[in-house]
């Protein structure tokens, strides 16, 4: 009896080692509605775009695992079609699950195991929601193209269009504040409204130094972050040669 329980336990201990994750990678697996036998594909997010790196196959009941040998926390992105897709920010040693629906997972996925990853899908409901209502207001002056009091309805829309763009600045001010040093706030930065940055170089400089700062001490070699810093100084020497531009334009006029 004592050799078949220790027969048991080195057997469980053994599974247990089998299913463990490599220290210098990550492994996301999962279920997904609809996406029975097809693929998921994996890229990379660079600033050239996605550098596709692997394709993810999905079993016949929708399931699906992979690991990833990482050399350095950066961006992720998995693409079940060329207009849907979610962004992950997996680090060493995350045993990551993501389940949702073929098709639509950047409206339905759910994500654990992954705290930067678990961070991002937050603030990708406040997104969501923010896009709903944009929709609404951009449906009600479609209704209302041929209405008598259109520049009624238009000033109102405004009114509230402001509002939700400021709603929305302010969430992501206070994800800045509240997740210094998290690599979310490079995408958190790069959020737009309405087909424009809510963060511009040019009005919230001190809000792109901030992220900067934080995220240059834990990584100072990441390609995104040196993007970062490349903006920042680009942006500075336009501010430097704007008044000296305008000098030599009033100059030209003389």
């Amino acid at each position: 009896m004592r050799k078949l329980l220790t027969l048991i336990v080195i057997l469980t201990t053994l599974l247990a080692g089998c299913n463990k994750v490599d220290k210098d990678s990550f492994r996301i697996s999962g279920k997904l509605t609809n996406g029975e036998e097809k693929q998921l594909y994996f890229f990379e997010m660079t600033g050239q775009g996605f550098k596709p790196l692997d394709t993810i196959e999905i079993n016949k009941d929708g399931e699906y695992e992979f690991s990833y040998k990482l050399s350095d926390p950066t961006i992720y992105v998995l693409l079940d079609n060329q207009n849907d897709y979610i962004t992950i920010l997996p680090n060493k040693g995350e045993d990551i699950i993501m389940n949702g629906t073929f098709g639509s997972l950047s409206s339905s996925y759910t994500i654990k195991g992954s705290k930067e990853s678990e961070l991002l899908h937050k603030l990708n409901q406040e997104f969501i929601k923010t896009n709903s209502i944009l929709a609404e207001l951009k449906q009600t002056l479609h209704d209302n193209k041929y209405s008598a009091n259109l520049e009624d309805v238009k000033t109102q829309l405004y009114d509230k269009y402001n509002i939700l763009e400021i709603h929305q600045k302010n969430i992501i001010k206070k994800f800045l504040t509240e997740n210094k040093g998290s690599l979310t706030c490079i995408i958190a930065l790069y959020r737009s409204f309405d087909n424009h940055y809510l963060f511009s170089l040019k009005d919230d400089l001190s809000v792109y130094e901030g992220v900067y700062n934080e995220l240059s001490k834990k990584y100072p070699t990441n390609y995104h972050i040196i993007g970062l810093k490349n903006l920042i100084n680009d942006a500075k020497l336009k501010a430097q040669q704007a008044p000296e531009q305008e000098l030599a334009n009033k100059d030209d006029k003389k």
